[in-house]
């Protein structure tokens, strides 16, 4: 009896042990010829009974038993016409591998296209779908928050060639430029620069190209050289920035910083040194006077003010063709009589 009880209580450890292996083995597959192999392999190889392999795999008898006799008669080529679903078909089960991977990537990017997430797990797992299938997939797996995952942005990265590869990753794994931007947060158009110079360059497109010299300071714009500027915006509060480069030129013993460098100073200093703004005309300060107003001429009482008016018609031969308007101007009322002459 105890021999029995022990084997017994054997078989259930190594029936565990199988069923946790196969749990593993399908977080791997991507197609379903090698999950239904992987279903029957010790069954062809090592003459295990249906019996023993339905509980590892937690599938039925009868469905293992047709899945071993289909792959004795046809080999692989059984398996594979009848597989249990289509692509797009109703009722079609993404493999487990692929369904965690478009539910990190739509996890990752909410905005994303469906289109997108076919072609990046075709290119990643090789599986092939369609956006139907997609869009139903993410109907029936709608995650009820989104939570943020750890993606850092373009700015973020220490490496700056990191960064670029990134992009360029990115974007050979599916994802299209829109959705790069997006998801990295970073113009469009730095996107397109980024691709353009890996296409033109391969992986020397993705160093740094600036020609600024070893020994040039990561950041310029340091505490001294913000008072040095912050005092010539208050001596001068109407120089731009081209101006106080040159009085830093005429003051400095080093050249100083790139006009651009300086102006970005200014800036600073504006925002929180309080530095004169820029300097704007005296004519952009005054309001315009918009109370109505009466004319000079003004009529008080009839005939008291004619106008004349000459409009020049049409030009007829040697000669024009014109008019000769005399108006009586007066308060509410204005008598106007006419006069054609050539």
């Amino acid at each position: 009896m105890e021999r029995r009880w022990c084997a017994a209580a054997s078989g259930r450890r190594e029936d565990g042990s199988a069923a946790e292996d196969f749990a593993q083995y399908k977080l791997q597959f991507v197609d379903y010829i090698q999950h239904d192999y992987e279903v029957i392999r010790p069954i062809v190889l090592f003459a295990e009974t249906l019996a023993e392999r339905s509980r590892q795999t937690g599938i039925e008898r009868t469905s293992v038993g047709d899945k071993a006799r289909r792959f004795v008669m046809e080999g692989m080529l059984g398996l594979v016409d009848q597989r249990a679903g289509q692509a797009g078909r109703k009722g079609h089960v993404s493999p487990e591998a692929v369904a965690a991977y478009m539910l990190y990537v739509k996890q990752l990017y909410p905005p994303i296209h469906d289109r997108e997430v076919v072609r990046i797990v075709a290119r990643k797992f090789g599986y092939k779908t369609n956006p139907h299938t997609v869009k139903r997939f993410f109907e029936c797996h709608a995650l009820p928050v989104q939570l943020e995952l750890a993606m850092p942005a373009f700015g973020d990265f220490t490496n700056a060639y990191q960064a670029r590869w990134t992009v360029v990753r990115m974007w050979y794994e599916g994802w299209n430029k829109r959705s790069i931007a997006g998801c990295l947060k970073l113009s469009r158009t730095h996107v397109y620069t980024i691709l353009d110079a890996f296409a033109r360059d391969g992986f020397a497109g993705l160093e740094e190209q600036r020609t600024r010299p070893p020994q040039h300071p990561g950041n310029q714009l340091t505490l001294p050289f913000l008072k040095e500027v912050l005092d010539i915006q208050r001596e001068y509060p109407r120089a731009g920035r081209f101006r106080v480069h040159g009085l830093l030129e005429s003051r400095r013993e080093e050249p100083p910083p790139s006009e651009a460098t300086v102006g970005r100073a200014m800036a600073i200093n504006r925002q929180f040194h309080g530095a004169p703004g820029p300097w704007a005309s005296a004519w952009d300060e005054e309001e315009p006077d918009t109370t109505p107003k009466h004319l000079p001429y003004r009529p008080l009482y009839r005939h008291h003010r004619w106008f004349i008016d000459i409009r020049y018609l049409v030009q007829l031969d040697d000669g024009w063709v014109y008019s000769i308007c005399i108006l009586e101007g007066i308060v509410n009322l204005t008598r106007k009589t006419c006069t054609l002459v050539q």
